[in-house]
């Protein structure tokens, strides 16, 4: 099972919530775009919240320097990011994943970036990435002014776009 854990904006916690469940499912991990890399990365956090041995930490498609949206920091950083390379990477950890002997199934969390329809690049969203790689969604709300909207904005596009 393949679960892409998204949000209903920024600094939401979905990097906690991405730890926390590849804790309780011992997981592997993939964060494809990380933008802000100056101020750390959240595959560290991650790491540093996991006690389980079988978790693998995947390397980012794309490192960005700029704490900014996936296409800003791109640009800034003179790169393009294609949704092509993300899903690239997606099938060699896939392949990866079924090649190694695990007793159960294999599940990855793959994190994104910001909200669902961040932009990635001048036509293409963080959701795009959890389409390309058919994932089941994990939106991760937090408690703030504005939350309810933002929160049933994001249930309602999901839902009618058939995730």
């Amino acid at each position: 099972m393949n679960l892409f854990i998204t949000g209903i904006g920024t600094n939401v916690g979905k990097t906690i919530a991405s730890a926390i469940l590849t804790e309780w499912l011992q997981a592997d991990y993939w964060k494809p775009i990380q933008s802000g890399v100056m101020e750390g990365k959240d595959s560290d956090t991650v790491k540093s919240l996991i006690s389980n041995s079988r978790t693998v930490f995947y390397t980012e498609t794309y490192l960005l320097k700029e704490p900014l949206s996936p296409h800003f920091a791109a640009k800034i950083d003179g790169v393009e990011i294609e949704l092509s390379k993300i899903y690239d990477q997606f099938v060699k950890l896939n392949l990866s994943l079924r090649a190694e002997s695990r007793s159960e199934a294999n599940h990855l969390i793959i994190e994104g970036a910001g909200g669902l329809l961040v932009p990635i690049n001048k036509t293409q969203y963080v959701i795009d990435i959890a389409k390309q790689v058919d994932c089941e969604i994990v939106l991760v709300i937090s408690s703030y002014l504005g939350c309810i909207n933002h929160s049933l904005l994001s249930i309602d596009y999901l839902k009618r776009n058939n995730f």
